[in-house]
């Protein structure tokens, strides 16, 4: 079975668990195997190795993995669950119980690790299950600044107006005025909603305590890109630039600015960029797709929405303009059959 490979630990978790998520528990495992070569203790790797085995039915292999997490962190609450989950599928329902009770004790004890926990399930997209642990977590500590931030997240989409999202980061700013997360996602917050003015207040805020921050910039590039300063945005899309070459949304982000301002060419180089460093991107792809079909090169976007597809089936942008290519190829061909007879 063969998988690209990605070039460092990060990306090869994310790719795991992206094939996790898709129940490709085969090349998740082949993903965590590549990390684990070169660190054989790295805990999310052998956690998420396992999860794949368990759900292969693969179960003394997956307790195999679950117990080299525990060798190397005791407490991981997580480990200590899912061993105890095999062990039930395998009958050894004493063992199993013991494990599932020191996991609850571990995971209920603290602000932390209940935070901890709303993060796992957010992941997943479970947010109202997410929620639920970030409060639980606020009650413990109602001073957790990243409870509080990420309470505000996720609030923010469920689809909980502004005004019962922004005094969560507003609380946390109030705790620890220098953390830029919360100025962060209030600008983000305002972008979404058409308050620009206030977008570029809370990024401008984020710059004053991390002057190199690329979301930073990035994010006020859109915003000033959509204000119509147009000149400006792809100003502050090259200073993030500048800083990590390889960030892959701020690679996006100016390849969507100059998408905007019609300069197609130039956003392909972007988005090749950004595509040499994921090749899995699906966002990229399916843009690049796109700038090919705005520069009329049909079929080499009907080669790129198909690959973007691949990835992401359910795409219906992707879809819709697969669908017009194929309809405006169709179209040409009749028309040049048609010519033919004429002559």
């Amino acid at each position: 079975m063969h998988v690209r490979f990605l070039k460092n630990s990060n990306e090869f978790i994310s790719k795991g668990i992206s094939f996790y998520k898709k129940n490709d528990f085969k090349k998740a495992i082949l993903c965590f195997d590549k990390v684990l070569e070169t660190d054989a203790n790295n805990i999310v790797a052998l956690l998420e190795k396992g999860l794949a085995l368990k759900e292969l039915g693969r179960n003394e292999e997956a307790i195999e993995n679950f117990d080299k997490v525990l060798e190397i962190e005791s407490n991981n609450s997580d480990a200590l669950y899912n061993k105890g989950l095999v062990l039930d599928k395998l009958g050894r329902n004493e063992e199993s119980i013991s494990c599932i009770d020191k996991s609850l004790d571990i995971k209920f004890n603290n602000s932390l690790n209940l935070y901890a926990e709303g993060n796992k399930l957010k992941k997943f997209g479970k947010y109202e299950e997410a929620l639920s642990f970030y409060t639980k977590s606020l009650e413990n500590n109602p001073n957790n600044v990243d409870a509080l931030i990420a309470k505000g997240i996720v609030l923010d989409v469920l689809g909980v107006p502004p005004n019962g999202v922004i005094g969560f980061f507003d609380k946390a700013l109030q705790i620890d005025p220098s953390n830029v997360e919360p100025h962060l996602h209030k600008g983000f917050l305002y972008n979404r909603i058409g308050k620009y003015q206030e977008a570029i207040t809370c990024f401008d805020k984020t710059l004053e305590i991390e002057s190199d921050n690329v979301r930073a910039l990035y994010s006020k590039g859109v915003t000033l890109h959509l204000l119509k300063k147009y000149e400006e945005a792809i100003s502050h899309c090259n200073k993030a630039l500048e800083i990590n070459p390889r960030h892959v949304k701020a690679l996006s982000t100016m390849v969507w600015i100059l998408a905007h301002q019609k300069k197609y060419e130039a956003a392909l180089i972007y988005c090749d960029k950004a595509i040499e460093i994921e090749p899995e991107y699906e966002y990229a792809i399916s843009y690049k797709a796109y700038l090919l079909f705005e520069c009329d090169k049909l079929d080499e976007a009907l080669k790129y929405y198909s690959r973007a597809l691949e990835i992401d089936p359910n795409n219906i942008r992707s879809l819709h303009y697969k669908n017009k290519i194929l309809n405006q190829i169709e179209k040409s061909k009749k028309r040049s059959f048609l010519n033919k007879l004429r002559h």
